[in-house]
């Protein structure tokens, strides 16, 4: 459409996007929550005299800005490429939306590195009080980072206010203090500490005998282990409670996500009961083998509960802003009606180079909208009102503000024919033209024939006309999937296009043997 679509063979680009997001939050997390325990444990260290311990965490400061600082950072730009490729429309949108917020992070952040590496560096050469200082101001700029970043993903899962709805102000503050934004600080808080005493713990037994230190580490961690485990629980909770509906019914009626759920539970009731039998109980007794199997543990609750967040977004990939194919939402009308093919810059580029192909026929026409433009009106219109404005190409740089709808369903009886001479080139050319509807309309969520939520297999046994009715109503019999943003004839091209490339029904279902035999 407005953007070239990004194509990850069977992976999909939104489980790149999961895979780089996972590692980073490992590391970011760690980053958080070890900056807080770097400043208590040297002020602990320097105000009781004790030079072996802070002689230890002098070393962790080492290990910790090597992952944080330096992995940590080229993780970070990996996310911005990430998601800029494969959600380029949501990631514009977010930058215009918070843009202030963003400007302010990227402050604390330059602040975070020039006091880690003054932490580190200047151990030994700052006066006791002004490097104990150094410690704290790095913890308070690296959660602020925590917070800031937060307002924002948590405005993708739910953009309602706390004080009042953005779609209606279009103010920073409104967005930036959504509903979910105090359960996600929280439980990113509490997930942040817990998970910086796992590395210590794993960091302490792996490099330390057993001995007095050793244990006397790790007793030490309990404190910020209890608090980050109580955070994660009012944190989880009050998620919970401000969830959208539709993600609640997500949450019930999605079979992945329940498996996801129960990996949640169970990895997190594990790490609780490790920390209890072990740090707990028996300090002296940890082992890197006990420290690292609570560091998968965590791997596999923070892995799983990534996958829910983003899963139970659906239809959307920012809140009734935009819609898991890169349309805005409100956008889907005008669209159709104007042909999605011919609405999008990348789209209508291979129209006109087809058009070259077969100039006795209607291939091309200028649509009178570019997808994902906002509205003409300098405010979002409100919930009730009108979600089918569009922008001219004459002024395709309008940036007002997106207006909303919770569903965009057509209009019962409404006719999108389309452009019928789409169907009379050639059947290889139709192909061609259903897979760049593919592409642009469903690639984002769907592998074509193998692979993440592949496409195709869930059509096998179903006519051409069956998947044409199935494409025209997407979001009806399931509300997680974005509405049918094309005409008539481009929801047969995309079906022909499925139906060349999915499996034929297996012949032990059919009770046939010979796979010729089979309709």
């Amino acid at each position: 459409m407005s953007y070239p679509w990004w194509y990850v063979p069977s992976l999909t680009s939104p489980m790149v996007i999961a895979i780089v997001a996972v590692v980073h939050v490992l590391v970011s997390q760690y980053a958080v929550g070890g900056g807080f325990l770097l400043a208590r444990e040297n002020r602990f260290a320097l105000k009781t005299g004790d030079s072996e311990y802070r002689k230890y965490w002098k070393s962790h400061a080492k290990f910790f800005i090597l992952l944080t600082v330096v992995f940590g950072s080229i993780t970070g730009v990996g996310i911005w490429w990430t998601i800029g490729l494969a959600s380029p429309l949501a990631t514009e949108e977010l930058i215009r939306i918070f843009v202030f917020g963003w400007a302010i992070e990227w402050v604390f952040f330059i602040l975070e590195l020039v006091a880690a590496f003054g932490f580190y560096y200047f151990w030994d050469r700052l006066p006791k009080t002004t490097h104990s200082a150094m410690g704290w101001i790095y913890a308070a700029a690296a959660w602020i980072s925590l917070v800031l970043i937060t307002g924002i993903t948590s405005f993708m899962l739910n953009s309602r206010g706390l004080f009042g709805d953005w779609e209606t102000t279009g103010g920073f503050w409104y967005a930036f203090f959504n509903r979910q934004f105090i359960p996600q600080t929280l439980l990113r808080t509490g997930i942040s500490l817990l998970l910086a005493t796992i590395y210590v713990y794993m960091h302490i037994t792996w490099g330390s005998a057993r001995d007095l230190l050793r244990e006397k580490t790790i007793r030490r961690m309990l404190a910020p282990s209890v608090a980050g485990v109580v955070l994660m629980v009012l944190g989880v909770a009050g998620w919970l409670v401000f969830l959208p509906k539709s993600a609640l019914m997500m949450l019930e009626r999605a079979a992945v996500i329940n498996v996801f759920l129960g990996v949640f539970a169970a990895s997190s009731a594990a790490i609780l009961l490790l920390i209890f039998l072990g740090p707990m109980r028996a300090p002296q007794k940890v082992s890197f083998t006990s420290a690292l199997s609570l560091f998968f543990l965590a791997v596999a609750a923070i892995g799983s509960s990534e996958f829910i967040r983003e899963g139970i977004r659906k239809p959307y990939v920012i809140d009734q802003v935009v819609y898991g194919n890169q349309i805005m939402v409100g956008q889907s009308g005008p669209i159709s009606r104007s042909g999605f093919l011919n609405s999008g810059v990348w789209t209508g580029q291979y129209l006109k180079d087809l058009q070259d192909k077969y100039p006795r026929l209607r291939i091309y026409t200028p649509a009178n909208i570019i997808a994902g433009n906002r509205s003409q009106s300098s405010h979002p219109a409100p919930l009730g009102g009108n979600r089918m404005n569009a922008v001219s190409v004459a002024d395709p740089s309008a940036h007002a503000m997106p207006s909303v709808a919770l569903l965009d369903l057509p209009e019962e009886g409404s006719q999108r024919p389309g452009n019928e001479d789409w169907l009379r080139i050639d059947a290889e050319d139709q192909l061609a033209l259903g897979r760049v509807v593919f592409l642009h309309h469903c690639n984002d969520c769907h592998a074509a024939e193998h692979g993440y939520s592949a496409a195709a297999p869930q059509l096998t046994g179903k006519t051409e006309e069956e998947i044409v009715s199935f494409l025209k109503h997407l979001n009806r019999p399931g509300y997680f999937m974005p509405p049918w943003c094309g005409n008539d004839t481009e929801a047969v091209l995309l079906a022909r296009y499925l139906m060349s490339i999915r499996p034929e029904m297996p012949s032990n279902i059919t009770g046939k043997t010979d796979e010729a035999d089979l309709p």
